[in-house]
């Protein structure tokens, strides 16, 4: 198989985000696929799935977010990333590249946690033929276990603002939430997760979003999202769980949503979680079925007449 190549690609508003393409064994892609990671998680933890993707005919793009892995400034201490941003101009750049290196190839989403929420965000989400949401959900503290739901309470409202008071940024490392966060990341996430509804709750009602201290931050394009989504959960997942999905599911009004939901004693293993679909150990028992229900969508939604698509 050919070896991934890395890239830069560049947002509207100027910032550059590092990024691999995967081509595919031979040839021509049959689908283009765009993962788009959870909070704080480098593009590298997808790498394996990327790659058996690509074995299967797949043209794969992982990136990293503005603040994250590659994407990274030197010091996060003075940065001003703001959580949406992700959505709002990462995502869109992504999109893009893709839909511009091979235009007539259907364009398939993997979101993973945060990659599923903040798709919605995308001014080009219209662009997407397919989706698969992988442990996709609201972060809303009071949903949670009691074991989790105490300690997220905690991080909002103690760690993340003492942290971030105390060295500029979180150090979501320390606290096992994956790669440190700029501080403006973390704050706005948090007040995201005290909200029943999560981000839904700084919805305007004019198809506008704001931040948590009432700046206008854009419009949003949940409505645009008029796509399959095949919506992955695990039964152990704390975090992604029976009510957590469906307020998230709401936003995408417009969707045809498929939900999932996989035991670990289904799989013959101890746990999944919220990580555990992207570990090959688990591969073999996922992937294929997943990847080529993906593509079946992906195709059809592309051939229907009504899309008009546009970069």
């Amino acid at each position: 198989m050919p070896d991934p190549t890395d890239i830069t690609l560049t947002t509207d508003d100027a910032h550059a985000l590092a990024a691999t393409w995967f081509p595919p064994e031979h040839g021509t892609p049959h689908t283009l696929l765009l993962i788009s990671s959870g909070t704080g998680i480098p593009r590298q933890f997808y790498r394996r799935f990327a790659a058996f993707a690509a074995s299967r005919g797949f043209g794969v793009l992982t990136y990293d977010y503005r603040g994250i892995g590659g994407s990274a400034p030197a010091s996060l201490r003075s940065t001003s990333i703001r959580y949406r941003e992700w959505g709002q101009h990462d995502m869109p750049a992504a999109i893009a590249w893709l839909r511009t290196r091979v235009p007539d190839v259907p364009l398939a989403v993997v979101g993973h946690s945060a990659g599923g929420q903040q798709l919605g965000l995308a001014h080009n989400v219209h662009l997407v033929d397919a989706a698969l949401f992988v442990a996709v959900s609201t972060g809303y503290w009071r949903d949670m276990p009691t074991k989790h739901r105490w300690f997220t309470w905690a991080l909002w409202n103690l760690f993340v603002p003492v942290m971030r008071a105390a060295l500029g940024y979180f150090p979501a490392r320390r606290f096992g939430l994956g790669e440190d966060l700029p501080g403006p990341v973390a704050t706005e996430w948090g007040a995201w997760c005290q909200e029943p509804t999560y981000m839904a709750a700084f919805f305007d009602g004019t198809g506008h979003a704001r931040s948590p201290d009432g700046e206008d931050f854009g419009a949003v394009h949940f409505d645009r999202a008029q796509l399959p989504i095949h919506w992955l959960c695990f039964g152990d997942d704390p975090i992604a769980n029976p009510r957590t999905v469906p307020p998230l599911m709401q936003l995408y009004g417009q969707a045809n949503i498929e939900s999932q939901w996989v035991s670990p004693r289904e799989l013959g293993v101890d746990t999944i979680g919220h990580l555990g679909f992207f570990r090959e150990s688990l591969g073999a028992s996922l992937w294929p079925g997943t990847l080529d229900a993906l593509r079946s969508k992906a195709a059809h939604s592309a051939s229907e007449p009504a899309r008009a698509l546009t970069v």
